[in-house]
């Protein structure tokens, strides 16, 4: 620590250079915590389980033409054809896709004419939804055929037997969650008996704090939009895709919007999480890299106006050693005071995100990781410059006299 008055005097005569680099490095620094912070509760959210098998299960959205007569009738004998597609293992009718953007909620009562306790998503469909969706049933037991009521539209607003969520249930019964099984939930003034819970579901919107809260109902509804998910052997997925159309389009009036695999009904609701993540992490690189280069040149600047100085050191006895940690502490001491600056900055920053943007407030191990690393940065940027600079030979000093 000897050297740290000669370094505080040479701050003092030259005080541009070094006080233009802590000011980069405490922009970069506010710019990248609070950058790469996002990033990872964007990544967390998207990485969130669905709760189906995503790479087996493929989504079909089609109509039923009321001119082809019966919707339940329809129905049934899509049913019918798509079971029996090679390299299909299941298919079930939804109301609805997780993750889709569009669907139907509700809120959920423990009485009649309760309060409210909770709300969640809502899905229609019947015995065959968790084998299609390969779902895990952790407690109770799933719908038998008798329970299946088949009607056309408005399915939420009727009495059924219910599965829910495991998400759903602890909130419904913190203290005991399996509580909820066989009592009746209420919403639109009708009980819906619980006989089972699942592990995971997510509903329709990634971004609502309810996601996880979900319920199917044993209610098999036919509507004009109608929605098909379909378990599917992995090795048979194109062939199906193709096969579809073929097999499904039998009337004029019969049509298909959309045929993909649920992961990329996932892609697409999170897609403009997925551009900002990529925008956020080439802001990133370039930051890190113009501040490394910032550093490595500011380095060398100094090293190259003192290197009569370096020598006159050397000519007194200083080791290559004591050269380097000269330079070494140089550089960590403006990258601490640049650190400093930024971390206030990037709690102010971070401050204004939580209130406009809704976010969470950046843990502080992650600001005090985050000063660590720029700081191990700042020293690995200079350490070739440095190493040069031991290089210096005493003799230097006698040139140009």
């Amino acid at each position: 620590m000897r050297d740290l008055i000669p370094i505080i005097k040479t701050f003092k005569k030259q005080k541009t250079a070094p006080a233009l680099l802590a000011f980069q490095i405490a922009v970069t620094f506010m710019v990248l915590v609070n950058a790469i912070y996002m990033i990872a509760q964007r990544s967390e959210l998207i990485a969130r389980p669905i709760g189906a098998n995503m790479e087996s299960t493929l989504t079909i959205i089609t109509n039923l033409p009321t001119q082809q007569g019966d919707l339940t009738s329809q129905l049934e004998h899509d049913l019918t054809i798509l079971k029996s597609i090679h390299g299909v293992i299941n298919a079930a009718p939804i109301t609805g896709l997780p993750l889709e953007g569009w669907g139907m909620y509700t809120d959920f009562k423990l009485e009649p004419n309760g309060e409210d306790v909770a709300y969640g998503g809502y899905f229609g469909s019947n015995d065959q939804l968790i084998d299609t969706f390969g779902l895990t049933l952790v407690a109770g037991e799933n719908f038998l055929p008798s329970d299946i009521q088949k009607v056309e539209n408005d399915g939420v607003f009727k009495s059924s037997k219910l599965l829910i969520t495991q998400a759903l249930a602890k909130k419904l019964y913190p203290d005991d969650w399996l509580e909820v099984l066989g009592k009746n939930l209420y919403y639109h003034n009708e009980p819906h008996e619980v006989v089972g819970i699942v592990d995971t579901l997510q509903n329709a919107w990634n971004f609502w704090s309810a996601i996880e809260y979900t319920v199917i109902s044993a209610v098999q509804e036919a509507n004009d939009t109608q929605r098909y998910v379909l378990r599917v052997d992995p090795a048979q997925i194109e062939n199906v895709i193709a096969v579809i159309p073929e097999r499904l389009l039998t009337h004029p009036q019969k049509q298909i919007e959309s045929i993909e695999l649920l992961t990329d009904v996932k892609m697409r609701s999170y897609r403009e999480d997925l551009a900002t993540n990529k925008l956020l992490t080439a802001v990133c690189i370039s930051l890190t890299i113009i501040t490394v280069f910032g550093i490595l040149g500011q380095a060398k600047f100094s090293i190259s106006r003192r290197t009569k100085q370096i020598g006159t050191r050397r000519a007194l006895g200083a080791s290559k050693h004591q050269v380097i940690s000269y330079f070494m502490l140089e550089n960590a001491i403006i990258s601490i005071i640049g650190v400093f600056v930024g971390f206030l900055a990037a709690i102010i920053l971070n401050n204004q995100f939580v209130e406009l943007l809704s976010l969470t407030p950046v843990p502080i191990n992650f600001l005090l990781f985050g000063a660590i690393a720029i700081v191990l940065l700042g020293q690995i940027a200079v350490a070739y410059p440095v190493s040069q600079a031991a290089k210096v030979s005493p003799a230097i000093t006698t040139r140009g006299a």
